[in-house]
C-alpha cells in the first residue's frame, strides 16, 4: 500500500456530495481513486462540479484493482452483498448504514473480513458527533445521578433528496423510519445503556412494509443497571428532535442541532440552572463527525485503532430492529378508523 490510501466511492448520492466527499478530499492520508454509480452521468457532473481527478464508471467490479478502500454508499439492498464482493477482491471497506437490511448478512459480512484480516468500518457518524461522547463522560462520571428513563424524538417531513427513491422500497430499502433513522438511535443507546432486554413497538405500517411513525418503549440491562426508554420517530410531522435522559441529580439534553454540546438541566443552591458542556481542546473541535468517522476508518486499516463500530455491533442492532418488527403492532390512529356501528359505503 502506498503512503496515500486509494479509497473509490461506490454511489454518489446526496450523502456522498453533502458529507462524505469533502471529508475524502480534505483528508491528507486518501486519494479519491473512483467514482461509481449506476448513472455515469451523475459521477461525472460530480467529478466536473468538484474538479476532481478520478475514474468514474458505472461497473464498481472494474475498480477493485485499482483501490485499497471502498466507501459503500450504495442503496440499502446492495450494501451486503457489494460488502461482501469488496472483502472478496481484498479491499477494506466503510459502508453506510445499515451494514445489511438482515442481521445475518451482516454477520457474514463481519466474518469474511475478519477472515480475510480486513478491516470493515460501519458510516454510523452520529457516533463521531462530539454529543455523543459528551454524554457518555457524563454518564460515567455520575453526573446525573441513579438513571432514571430518557426520552428520544426524531422526525420531520421527509425531506431527504434520493436520486434512486429506494427509501419508499421494502425490497431495497428493507424497512420505513425505523432502520432509517432509527438504526442511528439504537446503536447510540445500545453504546451508552447496554443490550436491549425487553422491547415494544408501534407502528404506522399499513401493510407495505415502508412504515413512517413509530413508537418504541425499550428497557436496557446494562452498565448502569435497567433503564427504561421510549423513541419516538416520524417521517411526517415534527417532534421534539433530541434526547432527554433524566437522573435523580440532573437532567442532560441533546438537541439535534447542536451535535458538538449538550445542555445539563440541574439545580444550584436551590435554582434551575442550565450548563452548556462542549469541548475546548483544538484536537476535539476540528473538523465533522465524518472527518472523524473517515479518521477512524483510515487508522483502522493502518493497524493503528480498531473501528468504532464493527459488523458485530451493526449487526446486534439490526437485530433489535427485527424484534421491533416481529412483535409490532398497529399505531393507534383514532382519525383513520371507523366507529361502531356505521356501516362503510353506507
Amino acid at each position: 500500500m502506498s503512503d496515500q490510501i486509494r479509497l473509490a466511492v461506490l454511489g454518489c448520492g446526496t450523502i456522498v456530495r453533502g458529507e462524505h466527499l469533502p471529508a475524502i478530499l480534505r483528508h491528507p492520508q486518501v486519494r479519491l481513486a473512483a467514482l461509481a454509480d449506476a448513472s455515469e452521468e451523475r459521477a461525472a457532473k460530480l467529478v466536473r462540479n468538484a474538479s476532481l481527478e478520478c475514474r468514474v464508471c458505472t461497473d464498481y467490479r472494474s475498480i477493485w484493482g485499482d483501490a485499497d478502500a471502498v466507501l459503500n454508499a450504495l442503496p440499502n439492498h446492495l450494501h451486503a452483498s457489494v460488502t461482501l464482493e469488496a472483502i472478496e477482491a481484498g479491499v477494506h471497506v466503510l459502508c453506510e448504514k445499515p451494514l445489511a437490511i438482515r442481521s445475518e448478512d451482516a454477520r457474514a459480512c463481519g466474518n469474511a473480513a475478519q477472515k480475510r484480516g480486513l478491516v470493515l468500518a460501519v458510516g454510523m457518524n452520529r457516533r463521531f458527533q462530539h454529543n455523543y461522547e459528551l454524554l457518555k463522560a457524563v454518564l460515567e462520571e455520575g453526573a446525573l445521578g441513579a438513571l432514571q428513563d430518557y426520552d428520544w424524538q426524531m422526525g420531520g417531513p421527509f425531506d431527504w433528496n434520493s436520486a434512486s427513491g429506494f427509501y419508499f422500497s421494502r425490497a431495497q430499502a428493507g424497512g420505513g423510519v425505523l432502520l432509517d433513522y432509527g438504526v442511528h438511535l439504537l446503536d447510540s443507546l445500545v453504546a451508552w445503556f447496554g443490550p436491549v432486554s425487553e422491547l415494544a413497538c408501534e407502528d404506522d405500517d399499513w401493510g407495505s412494509g415502508i412504515e413512517a411513525n413509530v413508537r418504541l418503549s425499550l428497557k436496557h440491562d446494562g452498565p448502569y443497571g435497567l433503564i427504561s426508554g421510549s423513541v419516538r420517530l416520524s417521517r411526517t410531522y415534527a417532534l421534539n428532535n433530541r434526547l432527554l435522559v433524566r437522573g435523580t441529580e440532573a437532567c442532560a439534553e441533546l438537541p439535534v442541532e447542536t451535535p458538538d454540546s449538550i445542555v445539563l438541566h440541574r439545580s444550584l443552591h436551590g435554582m434551575a440552572v442550565n450548563e452548556t458542556l462542549a469541548f475546548s481542546t483544538e484536537k476535539h473541535v476540528s473538523g465533522t463527525s465524518f472527518d472523524r468517522q473517515l479518521e477512524n476508518f483510515i487508522r483502522s486499516i493502518r493497524g493503528i485503532e480498531r473501528p468504532r463500530i464493527d459488523a458485530a455491533q451493526a449487526a446486534y442492532v439490526l437485530e433489535v430492529i427485527e424484534r421491533c418488527y416481529a412483535k409490532r403492532t398497529r399505531l393507534p390512529e383514532p382519525w383513520s378508523e371507523v366507529p361502531a356501528g356505521i356501516e362503510v359505503g353506507a
